[in-house]
């Protein structure tokens, strides 16, 4: 189960103030001290973003991308997992930003002309760097949809930081894909991860982790991705595709980010 909000008061969370300023909520949890984590929401080109800051963080910490699932937009995912609430408990150095993908665009261009590609490496990146986070050098944490987007944006960059794939919706071949991932063969042959060499090798010069539940369909494609990407650390427990798991597992990925950020 994740943290609640009740949860986080026995860690020192004393209380929550929120304020509007520069177009954008902002809701600033307070612990004792001068430790503070904060949560902000806005929108960019029509598609919300949030940013959770660390306690005592300030300006220029690194940032890690996090890459919503399907059918959920950032904000719903955020809540999902709780990721603003483990990442306040956590401790963690680096803020975590998330932005709206699309509900099934799979964060690479698409024939309708969505492009979630472009807006996080061509806009959502610049306005996190005027934000005052370092974008220098962007890790990666994605669920779903979003893990399998986690790898491939972390080949799309000039220099990334470690990736985090979580149960990444991986198919060998395009006949298998969800309808609508791609918008094609081609499209397929183009982004997928499994059997793109160019992929492959960018990923093998990053700290990748890949989690993934016993129970979960896209346990194959972990499978391959571990043959095809041996220095990927491949994490397996008890869990399904669903958010139960993803709570669970989350304070070692961001404990493993931290690390590595």
């Amino acid at each position: 189960m994740g943290l609640t909000r009740r949860g986080l008061l026995t860690l020192g969370v004393t209380g929550t103030a929120v304020v509007a300023g520069a177009g954008a909520l902002v809701e600033a949890d307070r612990v004792p001290g001068v430790r503070h984590h904060r949560l902000e929401h806005g929108t960019l080109r029509g598609s919300g973003w949030w940013i959770s800051r660390p306690a005592g963080g300030g300006d220029q910490v690194p940032v890690v991308i996090a890459l919503h699932g399907a059918y959920n937009d950032a904000d719903q995912w955020r809540r999902k997992v709780a990721v603003d609430e483990v990442h306040a408990a956590s401790g963690a150095r680096f803020a975590i930003a998330g932005i709206d993908g699309g509900e099934h665009d799979y964060w690479h261009p698409r024939a309708a002309g969505r492009d979630p590609r472009a807006l996080v490496l061509d806009h959502f990146l610049p306005l996190l760097e005027q934000k005052g986070l370092d974008v220098s050098r962007p890790a990666w944490l994605g669920w779903s949809m979003g893990g399998y987007g986690a790898l491939v944006l972390a080949t799309e960059v000039r220099r990334s930081g470690p990736v985090v794939a979580t149960s990444p919706a991986l198919w060998s071949r395009y006949a298998d894909t969800a309808p609508g991932a791609y918008d094609g063969a081609s499209d397929f042959a183009r982004w997928s991860v499994l059997g793109n060499r160019r992929r492959l090798t960018d990923l093998s010069h990053l700290a990748v982790r890949v989690d993934c539940g016993e129970r979960d369909p896209f346990v194959p494609g972990v499978q391959e991705l571990h043959r095809e990407l041996p220095s990927a650390g491949v994490h397996w427990r008890p869990g399904a595709h669903d958010a139960a798991y993803w709570r669970k597992v989350l304070p070692a990925q961001l404990r493993w980010l931290d690390a590595r950020v």
